[in-house]
């Protein structure tokens, strides 16, 4: 069974794991170490998602295509912008195929119904995977980037299919 994965890139982001089905495998918050993405805990996570013995891989990751935002900080860009060359390292050193999907592309099609923005993701989320634990430990509100990465994920698995 292939596996789509969605990325949401950024401290604050999230992967999610959906099969070929769109069933949930799982949804987890983008692993961070020292301030900076943790790659070695993200090519572990892709690692125990490729399961020989269930016949289990990676058929795309679709990792969303950013660029700088207006205003934004020098240094936040550049540690944005090096989490995003860690996840797009990790996929090239592991060889798993990447799909960089703007935000407008992946909203326009996952979104149908719902508003194009971290409330609308959370709200499709909320309904098509009830079992998503998209509140962390500790913490009070949904985590918007897990949201993302789940719609990403679903843009993936349904990218060929038409609407």
């Amino acid at each position: 069974m292939k596996l789509s994965l969605g990325i949401d890139p950024g401290l604050r982001g999230g992967i999610a794991a959906l099969s070929a089905d769109g069933d949930l495998v799982g949804s987890w918050p983008m692993p961070v170490a020292g301030g900076e993405v943790h790659a070695t805990a993200l090519a572990d996570l892709f690692r125990s998602l490729r399961c020989a013995d269930q016949n289990q891989d990676i058929g795309l990751v679709c990792l969303e295509k950013v660029a700088s935002m207006p205003k934004q900080g020098v240094a936040s860009t550049f540690t944005f912008g090096t989490g995003w060359g860690m996840v797009r390292g990790v996929c090239a050193a592991l060889n798993v195929p990447v799909l960089l999907v703007p935000a407008t592309v992946w909203k326009k099609r996952v979104l149908l119904g719902y508003t194009h923005d971290k409330t609308g993701a959370l709200r499709l989320c909320s309904s098509r995977w009830p079992t998503a634990e998209l509140v962390l430990p500790g913490c009070r509100k949904p985590h918007d980037g897990m949201a993302d990465a789940l719609c990403l994920a679903e843009y993936g698995r349904i990218r060929d299919a038409r609407p």
